[in-house]
């Protein structure tokens, strides 16, 4: 008995070695901007810096990413936008138009009271005008912000795209979400999504920090994004919306796929950096999504 126990133990230091010893290789994809949020473009891969859980790993490949895109539009579509409902229409569909014409798949989603599908995911940008002439201030209502966030992240999760991103335009109004905050920054870690957040502030608006909803939004929003490696964008005016979803499109257009080199570990990392050795420049990186497709037979 003793001998077979310190073979099997044996065995199983020489199956964790030989699981340490090997490498994979790790995607992500990273929007590089500059001190005034333009993309910077034509970075090489010595450029690149990549750390997990604070260890450096060696970065194979850097280029401009390619692979199509999954979009999902959160739309705030509450009592909140009715003096900016036209502003709101407009932005929505310059910005789902533009990535569509790429050959990506939109889907807008209204935030009013629930979660709506206004349009499906489609690569058509005439279908996607049409979604957002489906927008409409709805009296009475509030967003259900983390609802959708939820709801829409268990849909990208069944989808195959290694590239997705959630964006949410809001106000900041009165919320009816259910779920707190760190159920729906879980969920939507699960979905391999990167979180762009453009909110509409207006001054001496107290609801955001005075409910508990608004708070919870406000968490979501600015730890969502950060961790996901998207943005939080606070305008002032609703006729910068359209100028501030068309920086984001860009942002996106001029990614990179950045691959470098994972040593075989038993756990995955919990934190994933990467930055670029441009001075004022940087960098967010979202790691690419496994395709539901290879977890079938999980």
């Amino acid at each position: 008995m003793r001998r077979v126990s310190a073979c099997s133990f044996l065995l199983s230091l020489i199956v964790v070695a030989t699981a340490a010893a090997q490498s994979s290789e790790r995607t992500l994809f990273v929007s590089v901007l500059d001190k005034d949020d333009a993309p910077i473009t034509g970075l090489g891969v010595d450029a690149f810096t990549v750390r997990e859980d604070g260890q450096a790993r060696e970065v194979l490949r850097a280029s401009r990413a390619v692979q199509p895109v999954d979009v999902a539009l959160l739309v705030d579509n509450s009592q909140a936008i009715t003096r900016y409902v036209n502003d709101v229409r407009q932005a929505v569909s310059g910005f789902a138009q533009r990535m569509a014409k790429d050959g990506n798949q939109v889907a807008l989603i209204g935030l009013a009271d629930r979660p709506t599908i206004l349009q499906d995911y489609v690569s058509s940008p005439e279908l996607l005008e049409r979604g957002s002439k489906k927008i409409f201030a709805q009296p009475g209502s509030g967003t259900t912000v983390l609802d959708a966030i939820i709801e829409i992240s268990r849909g990208l999760r069944k989808r195959d795209a290694a590239r997705r991103v959630m964006v949410v335009l809001t106000t900041e109004g009165t919320d009816f979400s259910n779920p707190n905050y760190q159920h729906a920054l879980d969920v939507l870690k699960e979905s391999g999504a990167a979180l762009y957040a453009v909110v509409l502030t207006e001054p001496g608006n107290n609801t955001a920090v005075n409910t508990e909803e608004g708070r919870n939004r406000a968490i979501v929003l600015a730890d969502g994004s950060d961790a996901s490696g998207g943005r939080l964008i606070h305008v002032i005016s609703s006729m910068s919306m359209t100028g501030t979803l068309a920086g984001v499109a860009e942002a996106i257009e001029q990614q990179y796929e950045v691959v470098y080199s994972r040593p075989g570990a038993l756990i995955p990392p919990d934190k994933i950096e990467v930055r670029v050795n441009r001075p004022g420049a940087t960098a967010r990186g979202t790691p690419a999504a496994e395709p539901s497709s290879s977890k079938a037979g999980q």
